[in-house]
């Protein structure tokens, strides 16, 4: 989804501004990007007018050339680095941008050291698995080499990338995994089927099974930028912000009929918040604490959530069966508590043979 940002600049005080904030204006991305020359004519002259703010404005590009998976090469990145190690002695340490420096400059000597000094290392390297996967009802902790932690949820694949965390962290995800990714200069990269998510240090959501509708990705903290695979704009999201893209379907898929309604009445992708249960839970990573949290969702799309959790096969005998509407909150209940408790709310039948539910009026 192409996002055009012509006549999108507004008035807005900009002199308290950090370079997160900078960060999230899409005029600024695309100043960063040069693909609009009305954002790329704004920013020049904003940064002429406003030399007291430079320093800020710079560490923002830096930003966005990270999250945006910038490929310098090695010897530029090194230059960077000790541009970065320079500006230590002069930064005050009150700032809150000293971090970035000291960090880059601790990375410099640690990889000019990897470089020079690697044939003197005698500690043999962990060894960590490339694949890691659950089955149907299976969910997982999984710490990568970078210390970052992702949690699996069931029916989930996740893939490091051979090179990972030498001069990126590449990973590909099918299904849901929970991301709490540790801070580094080298980016993070999430790959889908439908779009890839880029990091640096921060705790997200993503959500993307083949045989779902939708894909998601819902942030708690930090900054992640998305961009569909398919084509389209960088989208930044923000702390509590949800993202949602609706799949285009092939005439293979067979979708239930309300969720054919559902394609045809939304736009392909939505922004929005995530959502809280009433303990203040969030709803989209309410799975990593083993619970399921279901809020005004319809039969229809909370039944792969089933499935995936208890490992079974829900069918209906009845469209008008999807429709019925649920809140309520599972964790240690058996997938035939879940169906009384549910029962309890809509009136309906189920039938479990094995690990096969049939629900019928």
């Amino acid at each position: 989804m192409a996002l055009s940002l012509k006549g999108a600049i507004t008035m807005i005080d900009k002199s308290k501004f950090e370079a997160e904030d900078f960060l999230i204006d899409t005029t600024f991305q695309h100043y960063c990007a040069g693909t609009d020359q009305l954002s790329i004519d704004y920013w020049t002259k904003y940064i002429s007018q406003h030399p007291e703010q430079q320093k800020t404005i710079a560490e923002a590009e830096k930003l966005y050339r990270l999250l945006s998976g910038n490929k310098a090469k090695l010897n530029e990145r090194i230059l960077a680095f000790q541009e970065s190690f320079d500006q230590v002695k002069v930064v005050p340490l009150k700032s809150r941008r000293i971090w970035w420096s000291v960090a880059a400059a601790v990375l410099l000597i640690i990889g000019l050291g990897s470089i020079f000094f690697v044939e003197e290392k005698s500690t043999p390297a962990a060894v960590y698995a490339k694949t890691y996967q659950t089955k149907a009802g299976e969910r997982k902790k999984i710490m990568l080499p970078d210390g970052s932690t992702v949690w699996l949820n069931s029916k989930s694949t996740l893939k490091l990338d051979e090179n990972f965390n030498e001069s990126h962290r590449l990973v590909s995800l099918q299904g849901e995994g929970y991301f709490d990714v540790t801070h580094s200069k080298k980016p993070f990269k999430v790959e889908t089927s439908e779009f890839e998510i880029n990091v640096l240090g921060t705790a997200f959501n993503v959500k993307s099974y083949p045989d779902e509708i939708i894909s998601e990705a819902t942030l708690i903290r930090g900054l992640i930028t998305m961009q569909p695979i398919n084509g389209g704009g960088i989208i930044t999201l923000k702390p509590s912000q949800k993202i949602t893209l609706y799949k285009k379907t092939t005439g293979e898929t067979v979708l239930p009929q309300q969720k054919r309604q559902l394609k045809i009445s939304h736009p392909e992708i939505t922004i929005d918040h995530y959502q809280l249960a009433s303990d203040s839970t969030v709803v989209e990573t309410a799975w990593v604490q083993n619970k399921i949290e279901i809020l005004d969702q319809e039969f229809g799309e909370i039944k792969p959530m089933l499935e995936k959790w208890y490992n079974v096969k829900i069918t209906f005998t009845s469209p008008e069966l999807e429709k019925y509407l649920f809140t309520a909150t599972f964790s240690k209940e058996t997938v035939e508590d879940a169906l009384k408790a549910l029962r309890q709310v809509e009136k309906f039948n189920y039938e479990i043979k094995g690990d096969q539910i049939k629900i019928s009026k």
